[in-house]
């Protein structure tokens, strides 16, 4: 037994043949969300604002413009939730809808509310505020 090499001794690297089996495709029953299919199903009918020609035009801030612009993207609207517009008046906490035309649109519980975007003065996530 002395004269025996080892049982884990490897005189050479290791050498493995493999042959190629071609797979066949199956179908799939798996079901797949197209991401356009996904949007489709999200389109809200919102109501239309009555503008008057009196109403003098407001400058928005451009940060809370920029941030808005950023968290309307329809990945951010689900990761940035819920969200927090601070207005003079109240503090508005849901779900970002649609910005269309100065408008913010959201969606707090079951209730769709529209807030003008130069009357907000802060977007808060997490009890902080929000920047980019």
């Amino acid at each position: 037994m002395r004269n025996e090499e080892p049982l884990l001794f490897i005189k050479s690297p290791v050498i493995r043949k493999f042959m190629y089996t071609p797979t066949v495709e199956e179908e799939s029953t798996s079901v797949f969300e197209m991401e356009h299919t996904r949007e489709a199903e999200r389109v809200i009918e919102l109501p239309q604002l009555v503008v008057s020609d009196e109403e003098v035009s407001v400058e928005v801030n451009p940060y809370i413009q920029k941030n808005l612009d950023y968290l309307v993207h329809p990945f951010r609207k689900e990761l940035y939730q819920p969200i927090e517009i601070v207005t003079e008046e109240r503090v508005v906490k849901g779900i970002l809808e649609e910005l269309k035309d100065d408008v913010l649109w959201m969606k707090e519980g079951e209730d769709l509310t529209s807030i003008a975007i130069h009357d907000i003065r802060d977007i808060k996530w997490k009890q902080q505020s929000f920047s980019i």
